[in-house]
């Protein structure tokens, strides 16, 4: 572990951790770090490892399978496979101590989509990337400031597993109140300054993952 998240440039790894075991990894470039804060993109193509029902279920479209990689993850019998982020560019920020990202979602024209605020544990830094763990929640933002909570259900689920512990519950009521205020400020990437269009670099490597997971 260490103090600060790596440096400009880095392909860095998003690690979720559930019970001390990665349950996903995100392979992306750091653009923008500082003592506490790490901005980091991630385009189509980027390397990904998903639960393997979950992988399935983003190729299929079938909400069974999603179901049934949070029965492997709340049962603690789960595999990791390859895949690759699609869709969307994005601009992800984490800041040490906040309970939820926020990131910004482009088209393929580079028009920005929406802003992303997922709910999840605060990152740990590593010298190679951060850990975390999503914690289901999010809420969208669509560029003409419309506002939806989106997963509540599986929120609610997950919290009656006690895959989300009432400390973690507690956290993410006060990151609500947190998230819907950095909105109505227009503050972080929600600001007037924050791109409104956004491709990566032709000249950036697609970011990549090693052969194996991270332990």
């Amino acid at each position: 572990m260490t103090d600060r998240p790596p440096a400009v440039g880095a392909t860095a790894v998003i690690r979720g951790l559930f019970r001390g075991r990665p349950w996903y990894e995100q392979a992306v470039r750091v653009v923008e770090s500082d003592a506490d804060t790490a901005t980091a993109a991630r385009w189509p193509g980027a390397a990904t490892r998903e639960i393997s029902f979950y992988a399935r279920s983003l190729e299929t479209g079938d909400p069974a399978l999603r179901e049934a990689g949070v029965d492997a993850r709340a049962s603690g019998d789960w595999e990791l496979v390859g895949s690759a982020w699609r869709w969307t560019g994005v601009l992800e920020r984490v800041v040490a101590g906040r309970w939820f990202s926020v990131s910004q979602m482009f088209d393929p024209d580079g028009e920005l989509r929406c802003w992303y605020v997922n709910f999840q544990q605060p990152p740990t830094w590593r010298a190679d990337g951060w850990d975390t763990c999503d914690l289901a929640l999010d809420l969208v933002v669509d560029s003409d400031g419309k506002r939806r909570w989106k997963d509540e259900d599986e929120y609610a689920h997950d919290l009656r597993l006690g895959m989300i512990t009432e400390a973690e519950h507690a956290a993410v009521e006060t990151a609500r109140e947190e998230a819907v205020a950095l909105i109505e400020a227009r503050a972080d990437l929600f600001s007037d300054s924050a791109p409104r269009r956004w491709r990566p670099d032709p000249a950036w490597a697609t970011p990549l993952l090693a052969r194996e997971p991270l332990s």
